[in-house]
């Protein structure tokens, strides 16, 4: 018995300048309820950049808020203050000197992060690596599969004991939650394995992510997270022991091992209905003559 993969890859990484970093903060869905169970409406609470940087807060909430430098027990400090970020909007502020900025959310007193800004600071900057992902196989007799995809650390420096977790859902259930732990030197990709026992058939979404936002100083945890979708169908012909199991672009549907004709877009229709349109005009002027 064998499995048969289908993958499509959903992840984008996101331009950084090779001598100022934009660090990204979100304002995470869910205020209303304190955010449980992150530690923070802000993620990452913590963020830490060098001196000349800059931070971007995205709202992705469904309600307004700020991103104020200060406490809510003890009011503003005035350093910095975005107004008003409205659903869907984003502030940016720019970090010129060292120190350490607490900051709340003045529409709602339970929001709070922290903004650690060094001189020549050293940071590890983790990035899922696009279309790396592979799905093994992972012996002849059962329907495990092995799945493994590189992550790499831009940063100068190390990543240590970096925890990443793989979850694996469909539209109403859970199916995989597991952990490893890596490190990741810097400059340096690894490739980071889960193996999945006994896999169904069926279409599922694969949601990587690695927690290095505070504990390695990856000034982009949006970078950490990434996200695939694969199909697994149950084949008519056996794989050899160990064969990589065929990985297919999403405009293809493989069954049976035979891939179907890519999907067309409607300008390839309309290049479709002149190209008969011309054969049948050419046919009637043969016969004319």
């Amino acid at each position: 018995m064998c499995i048969v993969v289908i993958a499509t890859i959903c992840y984008s990484v996101s331009s950084q300048s090779a001598h100022a970093y934009n660090a990204q903060v979100t304002i995470v869905n869910g205020t209303a309820n304190h955010c449980r169970p992150n530690l923070s409406c802000y993620s990452p609470f913590q963020v830490n950049v060098s001196v000349g940087d800059t931070i971007t807060w995205v709202n992705q909430d469904n309600r307004t808020h700020t991103v104020t430098t200060g406490t809510s027990n003890y009011g503003p400090q005035g350093i910095f203050d975005s107004g008003v970020i409205k659903p869907g909007q984003s502030f940016t502020q720019f970090f010129g000197s060292a120190g350490k900025y607490n900051y709340y959310d003045k529409t709602d007193m339970w929001p709070s992060g922290l903004v650690v800004v060094s001189k020549g600071f050293s940071h590890a900057e983790l990035s899922w690596v696009p279309d790396s992902l592979k799905v093994e196989k992972q012996n002849y007799t059962s329907n495990g599969i092995v799945i493994t995809k590189q992550i790499q650390n831009t940063g100068n420096a190390d990543a240590d004991s970096i925890i990443f977790t793989l979850k694996i859902t469909n539209q109403t259930s859970l199916f995989y939650n597991n952990l490893v732990k890596l490190d990741v030197p810097a400059k340096q990709s690894v490739p980071v394995t889960f193996v999945w026992g006994n896999a169904p058939s069926g279409q599922y979404q694969l949601y990587f992510d690695a927690n290095s936002a505070n504990n390695a100083g990856d000034m982009n945890a949006n970078d950490d997270r990434s996200s695939d979708l694969i199909s697994i169908l149950p084949p008519s012909t056996p794989i050899a022991n160990k064969e990589p199991i065929p990985i297919v672009h999403q405009n293809f549907t493989l069954s049976d091992n035979t891939a179907s004709v890519p999907e067309f877009g409607d300008a390839s229709y309309l290049a479709l209905l002149i190209s008969i349109v011309s054969v049948l005009a050419l046919s009637k002027s043969s016969l004319k003559l």
